[in-house]
């Protein structure tokens, strides 16, 4: 992305890791999220979801095994008592267990001098523990600039270009430059996985069976229902301003009814621009041109995922 230092990295205070262990983990969040967990091994992450009945997003994440019968997720940090809170009421007599680690940390690192060299290259999602790290390769990550989570109970080496201007979020505006927002307490129960393109880009497994939504998600998957997608994009921002909730409507521009036609999933703010993941309706695009908070607010252009424009 343009203005972005060659190499970063970033703590994650907002990322939360949620530790899973005990005989039956797999087999427990395999019948809960909307991935296959029970065949995952150790060399690789798997983006999931977590919905309610009806389908809609009450968190979302990267999930990675640690050991035979331990993993790993991490979610928004706002969330996570909440869902471990939720999940627990579910194990019932499976031997699991739930709980927040409070020794690991999260960090986002990009850039060829700062992702560690044996990640170049490699596939998304690839996990490579270094040095006490797990490493695991973002989606977002090109051959000009890896990019990459780095989980570990001490903080990375400095690099003297490493650093973020105070009230930035450069590794979330990556993230959502490639199409990759995240679900926060704001935003449960908000949106249903196809307005992430979860159905699109990995998050589900349609051949692993049943979860919490597999229903209703499964319908809309395959009778081509899905009407609403993402949509990402950036627009100069006025220092100071804060970023916008999730929620936060779209108008089209200068219409004079002034009827919603978007809401914005994730936003984030980096080098003087706001960069923004949110939800359209794919008959509006692309002819709409998409204002922030009124018809006469200020502009941005919204691009959907070649793939999500045939639905």
């Amino acid at each position: 992305m343009e203005g972005f230092v060659t190499n970063g990295f970033q703590p994650l205070p907002g990322c939360a890791l949620v530790r899973i262990q005990g005989a039956d983990a797999a087999a427990f969040l395999h019948g809960q999220l909307t991935q296959g967990i029970v065949g995952l091994s150790s060399d690789r992450a798997v983006p999931v979801a977590y919905c309610t009945p009806q389908g809609r997003l009450l968190a979302n994440g990267v999930i990675w095994r640690t050991g035979d019968d331990r993993f790993v997720w991490m979610v928004s940090q706002d969330v996570a008592e909440g869902l471990i809170k939720r999940l627990r009421m579910f194990v019932l007599r499976a031997k699991v267990t739930l709980d927040l680690d409070a020794t690991l940390r999260a960090w986002g690192v990009w850039g060829i001098d700062a992702v560690a060299a044996t990640l170049h290259g490699t596939p998304a999602w690839t996990r490579v523990a270094i040095a006490g790290a797990d490493w695991i390769v973002a989606p977002m990550a090109q051959a000009e600039r890896p990019a990459a989570w780095r989980v570990a109970d001490t903080a990375p080496d400095v690099l003297p270009d490493a650093s973020s201007a105070a009230g930035e979020d450069a590794w979330a505006a990556l993230r959502l430059a490639s199409g990759w927002p995240w679900i926060w307490a704001a935003s449960q129960d908000m949106f249903l996985p196809a307005s992430l393109d979860m159905d699109l880009n990995g998050t589900i497994d349609f051949a692993k069976g049943c979860y919490p939504g597999q229903e209703v998600i499964a319908r809309s998957h395959y009778r081509g229902t899905v009407k609403r997608r993402l949509a990402c994009g950036a627009v100069p921002w006025e220092t100071g301003a804060p970023a916008l909730p999730p929620g936060s409507d779209l108008y089209a521009a200068g219409d004079g009814d002034g009827r919603p036609v978007g809401r914005v999933i994730e936003s984030a703010l980096a080098r003087g621009r706001l960069y923004m993941a949110a939800e359209i309706t794919l008959s509006d695009w692309p002819a709409t041109r998409y204002a922030i908070g009124a018809p006469g607010g200020a502009v941005l252009d919204l691009g959907v995922p070649s793939q999500a424009g045939s639905d």
